[in-house]
């Protein structure tokens, strides 16, 4: 663990496959990482911001576990979007991600949005040194080369998503003409799983063509094919730029810290992987015995990551090569090892794709079992944090089970410790109550269904003032989020009822 660097860095843009894993690496040394996100009361909101359960989630996967994200919470902030930039805090490090990094990514879509966002960060940012993450294919120049500089005659776009990374790229230096901070640009690659780990934090970029690969090997096993060669319409002699996450991430917190840093960095490998290489590599770790080029093939791939393994691109990275030197960063090996770490890891993670039902199946919500729930486990593990924040000013919490005859629950503070008795229809009405099927409260407490989406399908009905009611709601999720009840917990339950 690398000793305390008390450093605060400010993060702005959803927790994404680089996202992610930086703010995890910079917490662990010894940077403190205040993250901006989303009111569940701006659920419509085009910001692409998490909301606050969500980036938890993903910062725990960032984190490698739950478990491991506990020993450096004390180290992260979760800042409200409207407060945000107005906290009196002296950052070291502005960082705006409103670009994720790879293409499939949901949030891709709305960069144009998010950039228009910068501007009114950099009224709270003077001072400080704002660090702009954009991608390698918002700087492509008409002879197909991504230059070091800011100010250059771009190609016209050759996919929707090098229009969106233009877009976003030209945006954010409109706005940077105008800051008074000093500023800084990264373009990065495809974002890869981790080269040590295999771990990752969303399932896009390299990994769609993994998972192809994977599948479609597995079809022709089960059919006992003798076609043991890939077909791929690709260039060999090309590079496709992707580049592990631990490598990206360790270069870019070398950057931070260096006060001679470069202007702008390509941050891409310092050996361009031509794709005879990785792809050879690829295919004979998922089973196959050659790749041939093509002009059609079978593959069900996006068209943007087809796009990109035709498209002759260089990038200049005399930037890259001297940050590297500085800090003698060692290549990521992108060979069998790493593909096989990956795709076995993938395949443990069901391809990013549904388990089956009898994996996902909910367990009986029987009445026994609810009020063990109810008047056990969340008196145990309901923390008097939580609890001050959903009871404040003697609010009392309604859960009603539609389905099973009226059955509920009331949880209310008492004596700052929390207190959840069977609801009676006599007494007096809970201010908040929720009305929800014994399916979704199955669902929630399983952490199979956030509660903002619930509440978004409609899945809850929602009794009490509303604005009161979503704080509330936000409050109920956050600890559905950090306390579910596991599989083996429930097993044990049922045989013991």
């Amino acid at each position: 663990m690398t000793l305390p660097t008390h450093k605060t860095a400010y993060i702005w843009g959803p927790v994404s496959s680089f996202s992610g894993p930086l703010a995890a690496t910079l917490v662990t040394r010894g940077w403190t990482v205040h993250i901006p996100t989303k009111s569940s009361l701006n659920l419509f909101s085009l910001s692409p911001l998490d909301l606050r359960s969500s980036a938890r989630g993903a910062l725990e996967q960032a984190f490698g576990g739950r478990e491991r994200f506990r020993m450096f919470q004390d180290r992260i902030k979760f800042i409200d979007q409207a407060e945000g930039a107005k906290q009196s805090t002296a950052y070291d490090a502005v960082i705006f991600c409103g670009l994720p990094p790879n293409f499939d990514e949901p949030r891709v879509p709305r960069a144009p949005w998010a950039a228009t966002e910068l501007p009114a960060l950099l009224k709270y940012f003077k001072e400080q040194p704002i660090f702009i993450v954009s991608s390698i294919w918002g700087g492509v120049q008409t002879d197909g080369v991504v230059p070091e500089e800011c100010e250059f005659e771009r190609r016209k776009p050759t996919s929707h998503f090098e229009s969106i990374c233009q877009q976003y790229e030209n945006k954010v230096m409109e706005a940077l003409d105008k800051s008074e901070a000093p500023w800084y640009l990264i373009r990065l690659p495809l974002i890869a799983p981790d080269s040590q780990s295999a771990d990752f934090v969303n399932y896009s970029g390299p990994l769609t063509l993994i998972r192809e690969l994977a599948l479609i090997h597995k079809h022709y096993e089960s059919k006992n094919s003798n076609n043991n060669d890939l077909r791929v319409s690709y260039n060999p002699d090309y590079t496709l730029w992707f580049s592990p996450s631990d490598q990206v991430v360790n270069t870019f917190c070398r950057y931070l810290e260096d006060e001679s840093r470069p202007r702008v960095l390509n941050l891409v490998s310092t050996e361009a992987t031509l794709n005879r290489e990785w792809l050879a590599a690829l295919a004979s770790e998922i089973g196959f015995n050659s790749v041939l080029e093509s002009e059609r093939d079978s593959l069900n791939l996006p068209g943007v990551l087809r796009k990109m393994l035709n498209d002759n691109l260089q990038v200049k990275t005399r930037n890259l090569f001297e940050v590297a030197g500085r800090y003698g960063i060692p290549r990521a090996r992108i060979d069998n090892q790493y593909f096989h770490n990956v795709a076995q890891k993938a395949e443990l993670a069901g391809w990013g794709v549904p388990q089956d039902k009898e994996k996902r199946k909910l367990f009986k919500f029987t009445e026994r079992l609810a009020a063990y729930y109810f008047e056990e486990f969340i008196p145990q593990h309901f923390d008097e944090g939580l609890l001050k924040r959903a009871t404040s000013n003697g609010t009392t919490i309604g859960f009603i089970i539609k389905d099973a005859d009226g059955l509920g629950w009331i949880l209310r503070a008492r004596k700052g410790k929390a207190v959840v008795e069977r609801f009676d229809p006599e007494d007096e009405r809970p201010r908040i109550c929720f009305h929800l099927t014994s399916k979704t409260m199955s669902q929630m407490i399983q952490s199979k269904l956030p509660m903002h989406r619930a509440l978004l399908l409609r899945e809850i009905e929602v009794e009490g003032p509303l604005l009161h009611a979503l704080k509330v709601a936000n409050t109920i999720e956050q600890f559905l989020k950090e306390h579910p009840l596991g599989e083996a917990q429930i097993l044990e339950l049922q045989e013991a009822h």
